[in-house]
């Protein structure tokens, strides 16, 4: 492998590694596969039944149904997350998207009208809208470094990717195996393996804000994720990139049974065949984007993603025949998996802790409001410029919306909503250290500059412990009395004693020179410190050492 392969590779590998060491990211991926895939399979088997009932134009009010309820839906995804823990809310999530998958079993296997049909189908949609916010809320509080949040979206991507993939395969197989009815059993078998796989996770939660429910501060939630879009460079860039590829991905939802039946002779199956080569290709691309986990900026990834997945739809209207079709499926979902990793690491390095939910369900919820547009839309492309026609107009539009700001990508502030230097001191702490990438983040956005002159007292023995104190700059003297136990420089914290065993402070804190320091209030610290196993053990090992010093220094 050549050196600057493998300087690049080595990292990204490493940061993997570590992504998938962690118990809950694994149950998350697991999870996340077993929607992906259920989801996938239910959408090719009711598009062919919908095909069956009413041709192209059926196909296309299911497609407006299916992604059309969780765009409604979607953007208030921040509202269940910020009064219960998010997992909790995932899991419940998953279950009732179970029994809604359960409801469109019986309407198929009693052949109900079509419109008790697309009912279910968008109920089932409704109920799943909240799951990609979740799910992608969620991983920065499992990762440690930006390169395992990068590696834990690789593995979301490749775990979509192959869900993607098999679940049109085995739907494409069930219905002719044993009907549509056979197929969506196999769905509600592999949502309900979803909820098995969350039932154990455990991912503590830093900065939720609880309180009762009500339609101001319902609003509130929602209008927190526009406003951060409005304000902040990185999640409007990836807004409008998805926004635009979700349009693409409806009209060729449409495409894809018309294009597979009318133009290129591969029969229903064929459905599922184009739709499964889309997923392989996202598998393929998931393992490559993992070189994303080094590199510094994902801004042009995005891009270049973006117009990867129009370019190959194209092709599909140049060229007409299966195996070019099929070839350009497997491009267009290489070209998924990177622009879903680029994307949505973009928006959880750049979006604070407390709206990042509001934020990934706003732009989820644009997410399925593309495809339900593009729903529409299809069935006039067909009928004014043919299925061939529709395809290269189709193809045509990420490309010019890639050019557009593209521009915008060489200004993108992509180093997260807390200052580095915050966060460096904040992992240098051993009782920091554990905690996740979101965390760490969160606390650092809390943390507050002070200054002390020479002689002041930081803190003064016998107070009330308030604050932690992180030394940027400066020294100071640990005192008992008027003995010096220690001298401690920048990057040294203080206070965590009286914090942890909610005591009086055992020690006075003196500055000796000009002192540059953050405080954190007393809150947000035992938030982060005793919501996390390993960092509450840390804190205490720390206390105690230090009670355990003084005590040897002062006897």
């Amino acid at each position: 492998m050549p050196h600057w392969l493998a300087g690049r590779l080595d990292p990204a590998v490493g940061a993997l590694g570590t992504a998938m060491a962690d118990a809950s990211v694994r149950r998350l991926v697991v999870a996340w596969f077993a929607v992906v895939a259920g989801k996938w399979a239910l959408l090719v088997t009711t598009l062919v039944i919908a095909y069956d009932r009413g041709g192209p134009v059926a196909v296309g009010i299911l497609g407006v149904v299916r992604y059309l309820t969780p765009a409604v839906v979607a953007p208030f995804a921040g509202v269940p997350a910020s009064r219960w823990p998010p997992l909790a809310v995932l899991r419940a999530t998953n279950i009732i998207r179970t029994g809604a998958a359960v409801a469109v079993a019986v309407v198929v296997a009693t052949d109900a009208p079509f419109a008790a049909l697309a009912l279910m189908v968008g109920l089932e949609a409704g109920f799943g809208a909240f799951t990609r916010p979740l799910h992608m809320g969620l991983l920065p509080a499992c990762a440690r470094t930006p390169e395992q949040l990068v590696a834990a979206n690789v593995t979301s991507s490749a775990a979509e990717g192959l869900g993607t993939f098999v679940g049109p395969a085995v739907a494409s197989l069930l219905l002719v195996w044993s009907g549509p009815v056979g197929a969506i059993v196999a769905v509600i078998a592999t949502y309900a393996g979803g909820v098995l796989a969350l039932a154990r996770a455990q991912i503590p939660t830093v900065g939720r804000r609880a309180g009762p429910a009500g339609p101001r501060i319902e609003l509130e939630e929602i209008l927190a994720g526009a406003r951060a879009v409005g304000r902040l460079p990185g999640p409007r860039l990836v807004l409008i990139g998805v926004a635009a590829q979700t349009f693409v991905r409806g009209v060729l939802t449409v495409l894809t049974v018309v294009a597979a039946i009318e133009l290129l002779g591969m029969g229903q199956a064929g459905v599922g065949t184009l739709n499964a080569a889309m997923g392989l290709g996202g598998l393929i691309g998931a393992v490559a984007s993992i070189a994303l986990a080094g590199r510094a900026r994902l801004g042009p990834a995005f891009v270049a993603a973006v117009t990867g997945w129009g370019v190959p739809i194209a092709l599909i209207g140049l060229v007409v025949h299966p195996g070019v079709a099929v070839l350009a499926m497997l491009c267009v979902g290489l070209s998924n998996s990177f622009l879903d990793v680029a994307g949505y690491t973009l928006v959880q390095r750049t979006t604070p802790n407390e709206a990042r939910v509001a934020v990934l369900g706003l732009i989820d919820g644009l997410a399925n409001l593309g495809p339900a547009l593009g729903g529409i839309v299809a069935p006039i492309m067909i009928a004014i410029v043919g299925v061939q026609g529709a395809l290269v107009l189709t193809g045509a539009i990420l490309p010019i919306v890639a050019v557009a700001f593209g521009l915008a990508v060489r200004d993108l502030d992509e180093g997260g909503p807390a200052a580095t230097r915050r966060v460096e001191l904040l992992r240098g702490q051993p009782l920091f250290a554990p905690l996740s990438l979101a965390t760490v983040e969160h606390l650092a956005a809390t943390l507050v500059p002070v200054r002390f002159g020479a002689g002041a007292w930081l803190i003064r023995e016998g107070d009330v412990g308030e604050d932690y104190l992180l030394i940027d700059a400066g020294e100071v003297e640990i005192k008992q009395g008027d003995r010096v136990l220690r001298t401690l420089g920048a990057g040294h914290g203080v206070g965590e004693i009286a914090l942890i065993h909610d005591v009086p402070r055992t020690a006075s804190v003196q500055a000796i020179g000009p002192v540059e320091a953050f405080r954190m209030d007393r809150e947000s610290f035992l938030e982060a410190v005793t919501g996390h196993d390993a960092s509450h053990a840390a804190a205490e090992t720390v206390a105690s050492h230090r009670l355990a010093s003084d005590r040897q220094r002062g006897s």
